[in-house]
């Protein structure tokens, strides 16, 4: 799994911390019925707000739940199932990220009580004060979740997709390591797919993608603290009049397609900040890119950057398969400095480009293309 060394400040401070009692509780208590368990099982380990009571009790039938409450998930992440005649209703859960600032889930008063308590009073007292509360409602429909929260866990990280109406409209991120804790947002907001990070934004930076469809390309677009730094884009096809302006570009093939990704700006910043990788997913799943419809696509990123949050560290997507040009452009878009492969069906040549002018331009077929545009490559990077 890669997780970005972030050059902005991320480390959270001391007050931003999981609740080590409540961990240490839920590991001490977390089913009390020990008798009839082929029967029924009681549960004292949280409280859900809409529904709260001491015990909550979930009874089976031929060993699966059938009525009542059901806690799974696991121990540092409580999440219960309420059933009805077999058939999951309700799911309820707690926010991650208040989870991980330590915030909502006191039950009882936080204020100590000023008498004198004696040890099963005590323990009481810390059971209710550090019960999580669930106050996250998700409604089943035909045993998925149709409305509200799905979840999917890993050691060092939980994913949280929020559903409406069946269609995913957000994805969180919650990455937690020793001392490291950092939540990532994706959010669809009608045509633009939103990145960001509030546990950095607590940290005072306020570090945004946004990315948006333009006729033939993607345009991730990068701001810090609401001032533009730099865009990275995403090109499907190869027609040059469509290519973003003012950009330096790669034109290739992979999986008998044809795509671009380039970049523009960026000045003092480095063009690798990321929250999640959409470079590499696009370089790993670029065919998720040309789906027309937002939220195809914005399901299909979802599940691809849960898949590029758990890529193990060092490995990274395969070169393109093949490299049809290397292109500056300007502004109006035209290619200002490269070299671009055509062909159609009659013939297939290059052309090289300088200064905004075609000045070179040779017949050669695609295989051959490749030592010629590695060899201009190294003449440019010499230059």
């Amino acid at each position: 799994m890669i997780i970005d060394k972030f050059p902005l400040k991320h480390i959270v401070r001391n007050n931003i911390k999981i609740n080590l009692f409540l961990i240490g509780y839920i590991f001490l208590s977390n089913t009390i019925n020990s008798q009839n368990m082929e029967d029924f099982i009681e549960y004292d380990s949280f409280l859900i707000v809409e529904k709260p009571q001491k015990i909550y009790q979930g009874f089976y039938k031929d060993g699966k739940p059938y009525n009542g409450y059901f806690s799974k998930g696991n121990v540092e992440f409580p999440r219960v199932d309420f059933y009805k005649d077999g058939i999951a209703k309700f799911q309820y859960s707690l926010d991650v990220y208040q989870m991980a600032l330590g915030g909502d889930e006191v039950y009882e008063s936080e204020e100590e009580d000023s008498y004198q308590m004696n040890e099963d009073d005590y323990n009481e007292y810390v059971k209710n004060k550090y019960r999580p509360r669930l106050n996250i409602k998700s409604v089943y429909k035909n045993g998925k979740i149709a409305d509200g929260y799905e979840y999917e866990e890993m050691s060092s990280a939980i994913f949280s997709k929020k559903i409406e109406n069946r269609e995913i409209k957000e994805l969180h991120i919650d990455v937690f390591a020793m001392h490291y804790y950092q939540r990532t947002s994706m959010i669809l907001k009608e045509d633009t797919i939103i990145i960001e990070s509030p546990s950095i934004a607590a940290e005072g930076e306020k570090f945004q993608t946004n990315l948006t469809r333009k006729d033939s390309y993607w345009n991730l677009r990068y701001t810090l603290n609401e001032e533009y730094i730099g865009s990275k884009y995403f090109v499907i096809g190869e027609e040059t009049n469509k290519l973003p302006k003012n950009s330096m570009l790669f034109i290739y093939d992979k999986n008998d397609n044809t795509y671009g990704y380039g970049t523009s700006d960026f000045k003092d910043f480095l063009p690798t900040l990321n929250l999640i990788d959409l470079t590499n997913i696009f370089f790993d799943k670029p065919e998720i890119f040309k789906s027309q419809k937002i939220d195809m696509f914005f399901r299909d990123l979802v599940e691809a950057s849960i898949i590029e949050t758990k890529r193990k560290e060092g490995t990274s997507p395969k070169e393109p398969e093949i490299y049809r040009g290397y292109l500056i452009t300007g502004d109006p878009v035209n290619i200002v400095t490269g070299i671009r492969f055509y062909e159609d069906d009659k013939s297939s040549y290059y052309e090289e480009y300088a200064n905004g002018n075609s000045v070179k331009k040779e017949k050669i077929d695609i295989i051959n293309f490749q030592k010629v545009f590695k060899n201009y490559l190294n003449k440019i990077r010499n230059d």
